[in-house]
């Protein structure tokens, strides 16, 4: 059986694949133009919302945080999901199955691991019953509106499922792995190779600590830096040359110093003042994941907003720096 750290890491990847189909779906239900796709859409739609509240209610049950974001690979799907809305319905549902294509397909893999406790199995395989539905829904739609199986339309549409699958599972798949492999910063805090260091931590303490602590505190306090003083030189001064930033916002990651600095530059200027609160920090191999509280002002309203940051490093400079957390969420308070 999975480890507790392993289960997490596995219902969290879950959890943002259904977040990811929210937002797919979503898109497709403002553009689809018959009322009855519509209708059957919202009500595919609510059963993903229903695996979000099961699976998050599972990694709550066994100490974890569920992660209440999309992949960084969401991006890609509502932009499959986007284009395909630009025709008719018929193009429209072609480009939804890709989508549905790779949540049916992972759901399937999941559902075949028979060492999960058996509530997580049986939340696991409810979900992916509801995946075999709504690819089967999609698949005779498409038959009716005359771009079914056979058709030049369908194995275009087949050969982009491919294609996207090709690329998403590879990515969520490291991502899923990095959480495991730490005991996850978005699950327990449990795993031997863990080590947690409070927000308070002066950085003087980083002498007695491993290096990788010492950098990691590093890139903390000049983040206190740049939300104080509004001054980014010093956070920029952290990446290397060959850096990716990026955080859901961002369709393409941001490359470099010079991304850096207008990554960063962007992310201070988005508020009157900003404060971030680093409640728990993990690390190992040169990777370390914090979660955090930001609170501040934007045009005069008070927010808060949570997420975890992935820091990956390598002597002393960041080589990727990838934040998550829901913009919606920060937006609804404004």
């Amino acid at each position: 059986m999975p480890d507790t750290a392993g289960i997490i890491a596995d219902l969290n990847d879950l959890l943002q694949l259904d977040h990811d189909a929210v937002e797919a779906y979503t898109v497709a239900i403002d553009r689809v133009r018959s009322e009855r796709y519509r209708d059957a859409l919202v009500q595919y739609r609510n059963d993903h919302k229903r695996h979000i509240e099961e699976l998050a209610a599972l990694v709550r049950a066994r100490g974890g945080l569920p992660t209440e974001l999309p992949h960084p690979t969401g991006a890609l799907k509502l932009v499959v999901q986007a284009l395909g809305s630009a025709g008719n319905d018929a193009t429209l549902l072609l480009a939804f199955k890709a989508v549905e294509g790779q949540a049916r397909d992972k759901y399937r893999r999941f559902a075949a691991e028979t060492d999960y406790p058996e509530d997580v199995k049986s939340v696991i395989a409810r979900a992916a019953e509801d995946e075999t539905r709504h690819y089967a829904w999609v698949e005779q739609t498409l038959r009716e509106l005359g771009a079914g199986a056979g058709t030049v339309q369908h194995a275009a549409a087949s050969a982009i499922e491919m294609v996207h699958k090709f690329i998403a599972d590879p990515l969520e798949r490291a991502e899923r792995d990095l959480m495991r492999a730490v005991g996850s910063v978005v699950g327990t805090a449990k795993s031997a190779g863990e080590r947690v260091v409070a927000d308070s931590m002066r950085t003087a303490d980083a002498a007695k600590e491993p290096a990788s602590k010492g950098d990691t505190l590093r890139f903390v306090a000049a983040l206190h830096a740049l939300e104080e003083s509004g001054d980014v030189e010093g956070i920029v001064s952290l990446f290397d040359e060959s850096a990716e930033i990026s955080n859901p916002n961002d369709l393409v990651p941001h490359r470099g110093a010079e991304g850096a600095r207008h990554f960063w530059r962007a992310y201070r200027d988005s508020f009157e003042e900003i404060h971030s609160d680093f409640s728990r920090i993990v690390e190992r191999e040169g990777t370390a994941m914090l979660e955090w509280t930001s609170t501040g002002r934007i045009h005069g309203h008070p927010v808060t907003y949570a997420g975890v940051s992935v820091v990956e490093m390598a002597d002393g400079r960041v080589k990727r720096f990838r934040a998550y957390f829901d913009p919606a969420k920060l937006e609804a308070q404004l």
